[in-house]
């Protein structure tokens, strides 16, 4: 399942490394960039240096002293030189030349159901695909990748994000450019989950694989125990459609699946379903609120039976 996340966020991130970078003609200048100015002739000798953005904005340019930078592209810096050095350097039709050589570092974190949470640095016009990507890419079998939130730098406000969309549906709408500071966190999916007890070799819980039914879940928990299991009493307690703190019960006859044949006896699963085996034909009543009851503990809900 990593391999295929990562592969799928490789492709993904080919088809789109292109569009989240600014081009450098269109890149707006910011504080704490690095560019280099040149003068690409005889002078390029003597006016050929590398220089910080201040935070203020400005960059000492050679010899003509300071000019405001931030929030300006390098061709209209290479135009407010140029004229510079001529009405200053008396230089006949300099060619000045402005360019990036170092973008201001930009850092953000991923949290969550990533592979490697962590915080890393970015270049401007880099993306939440980005992000995921240096991350190693979401576990698919934990995150609940409708709900991801990104939060901005000294902001409460989450912001939702809709990484579904973007890795299966390919919509961008929300692939946002990263800002400094910048927090994603993919949450796990509690609910992506079934749970297996009773008389079973291997209880416990389980990640849903749609489409899964009760063959595969039984199969999943390494079949029944030899004497004990009552597979003629196979219970699937369900959360209840618009009443997330009921559950219902469905009695499966699995030995009509396994002797006869009879799908309808395969219950086709839900994720959040939990698989309860018997050991007798009248399971104890106690024993399934029991059970239900660690179904809030697996997957947050309260149920009531």
């Amino acid at each position: 399942m990593r391999a295929k996340a990562i592969l799928l966020l490789t492709i993904l991130f080919g088809i789109f490394v292109g569009q989240a970078h600014a081009q450098d003609a269109d890149y707006k200048l910011q504080p704490m960039d690095v560019v280099r100015i040149q003068v690409l002739e005889v002078y390029a000798g003597q006016i050929n240096a590398v220089l910080p953005i201040g935070r203020d904005g400005n960059v000492s340019a050679p010899f003509v002293g300071s000019i405001h930078a931030a929030g300006r592209t390098t061709s209209q810096i290479e135009t407010e030189l140029t004229q510079l050095y001529e009405e200053k350097l008396k230089i006949r039709d300099p060619h000045v030349s402005v360019t990036i050589e170092q973008y201001r570092t930009i850092q953000a974190s991923a949290a969550g159901a990533v592979f490697t949470p962590g915080v890393y640095d970015f270049r401007p016009g880099d993306t939440i695909m980005t992000l995921i990507s240096k991350s190693a890419g979401v576990n698919m079998d934990k995150a609940d990748l409708r709900h991801a939130t990104l939060k901005r730098k000294n902001s409460r406000e989450l912001i939702p994000i809709d990484l579904h969309a973007m890795l299966y549906l390919q919509d961008m709408s929300q692939n946002y450019d990263l800002q400094d500071g910048d927090e994603l966190n993919v949450p796990e999916d509690n609910l992506n989950r079934i749970l297996i007890l009773g008389a079973i070799t291997a209880p416990g819980p389980y990640v849903f694989k749609e489409p899964m039914h009760l063959a595969d879940a039984i199969a999943e928990a390494k079949g029944p125990i030899p004497v004990r299991s009552m597979l003629s009493k196979v219970y699937v307690m369900r959360a209840t459609p618009g009443h997330p703190d009921q559950y219902t019960r469905i009695c499966a006859n699995f030995v009509k699946f396994i002797k006869n044949g009879d799908n309808s006896q395969n219950i086709e699963l839900h994720e959040g379903d939990m698989i309860y085996v018997s050991e007798t034909k009248t399971p104890d009543l106690n024993v399934l609120t029991s059970i239900i009851t660690n179904m809030f503990f697996l997957f947050g809900s309260r149920p009531i039976l």
